[in-house]
């Protein structure tokens, strides 16, 4: 009786162990957004694990545009966010590209205001420019969306 109680105390010190040192599943959500003219992109989120103790939430967004059906370019907007105090505060956010397919990544802005994170690249194919526009949000409870 004694052994089966230390292995059943065991047993619930390792799964406490595991529940507090195991960061959350990633989070991974996607939509299409139409652009207009024959132009769409899809649009993934992806919220990094969190520690149970950690008061900074990180996040992204890669868009993935599209003229018809070719593949023309994908940006992605990486942000992290401090959630220590009442409300959630973007520290950083980065703004990459590429293109493909006869269209190059010409640049891209970002901005933060309280705890959203914008970021705008930009595609041209000759003459052509075209832009895709990435927001991450935070809760204070470090839900990215």
């Amino acid at each position: 009786m004694a052994m089966k109680r230390r292995f059943l105390a065991m047993l619930f010190a390792f799964a406490l162990a595991i529940s507090l040192f195991t960061p959350a599943l990633a989070a991974e959500k996607r939509e299409v957004v139409d652009l207009g003219d024959g132009f769409y992109a899809v649009i993934t989120l992806n919220q990094e694990p969190m520690t149970r103790a950690g008061d900074i939430a990180k996040g992204s967004k890669t868009g993935t545009i599209y003229q018809g059906g070719t593949k023309i370019g994908e940006a992605m907007l990486v942000a992290e966010f401090d959630i220590s105090g009442t409300t959630a505060r973007v520290t950083s956010a980065k703004i990459s590209g590429s293109g493909m397919n006869g269209w190059d990544y010409n640049r891209g802005t970002t901005g933060r205001s309280g705890n959203t994170a914008t970021g705008t690249a930009y595609f041209t194919d000759g003459n052509i420019i075209r832009s895709l526009t990435l927001t991450l949000t935070c809760s204070p409870s470090g839900v990215i969306s």
